[in-house]
């Protein structure tokens, strides 16, 4: 290894905690992971999925340069490094001339079965069957929908996202049957968790009704759902942006009160709310100020939350929780601009975590990706 990478293996930077913790030094177990040329210009990965300690997809977006729109980005880690798995239809120079701009979710039920949701100006579903992608229009040539995430489930693939009339979409997909719509809200989604243990499917987003939290949960067989919007806190402002059920009940979801994005830090405030089977309750957190956009479960069931703390722009804040308490860590510094999004996912038959982060200076043509990787 050379020096300049050996430099980007950085520790964790500081440990807190509340509800009666006290400060504590965090073990240096996040590490940058060296990532793959993804295309031209500025690149960015905004979601990481793993199926073992030998095979990882993240997907995000590439060729960001003025004057043109992105191209789509797909990498895949095979146990030794991580690989450019883009499609080659949509691969630069093509993909300035594809109709999506960026893959936005993955979800990995296992090496032969990966789902992608591309969006641009309309939307792409890609399958990877572990010889070949599949591509499906689930709106037809129809503009202006977007999907958010997607999640494989047993004999189920879940999507969620906005119609084009700004209504909250979930769909659900076999291969039998196709795409099927299963709700429509008065809003907007931004995820979709359906986990076998649970018996449930839960999606979240921000309701216009109340401009603040939506969630909303599904029961029953998937094609026959019983979709119900879930009263949540009064949050003005607040959206999810991930969900994640442990049991029926125990279920997580995560977000940020005020503007999203790229607006300032300072003027977003991160939420976590929590479901004990009767009722959603807001959690306090020990960060005042950013946003979380990535939420996981460890190997001894810890749930750990990813995202910005403003008190530490250039650096992805990391969340966990365990036996009531939390305890927030940062991990290395990006050294380039501000850290944008921060996406987390558990390698399955191992203690580690994958993390995907995109940061910049507000130049899109200078956007980099971290990749980094816990234990």
């Amino acid at each position: 290894m050379t020096r300049a990478a050996l430099a980007l293996v950085l520790p964790i930077a500081a440990a807190s905690m509340i509800n009666g913790g006290v400060a504590e030094a965090a073990a240096p177990q996040w590490r940058v992971v060296p990532g793959t040329a993804l295309g031209p210009h500025g690149s960015g990965l905004v979601e990481v999925a793993a199926t073992g300690p030998r095979d990882a997809w993240a997907v995000g977006y590439a060729c960001t340069v003025e004057k043109h729109v992105p191209c789509p980005a797909i990498a895949r880690w095979n146990g030794v490094q991580w690989k450019n798995a883009t499609m080659p239809a949509y691969r630069y120079p093509a993909g300035y001339d594809t109709d999506i701009y960026t893959f936005d979710a993955v979800s990995a039920a296992s090496r032969d079965d990966v789902w992608v949701v591309g969006n641009g100006s309309r939307v792409r579903v890609g399958h990877w069957n572990g010889g070949s992608w599949r591509m499906y229009q689930p709106f037809g040539l129809a503009e202006n929908y977007r999907l958010s995430d997607v999640e494989v489930a047993r004999e189920r693939v879940w999507f969620a996202g906005t119609t084009n009339d700004d209504r909250g979409i979930i769909l659900s997909w076999n291969g039998r049957t196709g795409f099927t719509s299963e709700s429509i809200q008065n809003g907007g989604f931004a995820a979709v968790s359906a986990r076998s243990r649970t018996g449930e499917t839960w999606a979240v987003g921000h309701s216009l009704n109340t401009d603040g939290p939506l969630v909303v949960r599904g029961t029953g067989k998937a094609g026959a759902m019983d979709w119900r919007a879930i009263s949540v806190p009064a949050t003005p402002e607040g959206s999810l942006t991930q969900v994640w059920p442990v049991s029926a009940d125990d279920v997580w979801a995560i977000g940020h009160i005020g503007p999203g994005a790229r607006a300032d830090l300072t003027m977003s405030q991160p939420l976590v709310l929590h479901y004990d089977g009767r009722s959603w309750s807001r959690v306090p957190l020990p960060v005042k100020k950013g946003r979380l956009t990535g939420i996981t479960a460890d190997a001894s069931g810890g749930i750990w939350v990813a995202g910005i703390d403003a008190s530490h722009p250039k650096q992805p804040l990391f969340l966990r929780q365990s036996r009531g308490r939390w305890t927030a860590t940062y991990g290395p510094d990006f050294r380039f601009g501000e850290v944008y999004s921060v996406s987390i996912t558990r390698i399955p038959g191992s203690n580690g975590m994958w993390a995907v982060g995109r940061n910049g200076d507000g130049d899109r043509d200078g956007e980099k990706t971290t990749i980094l990787r816990y234990g």
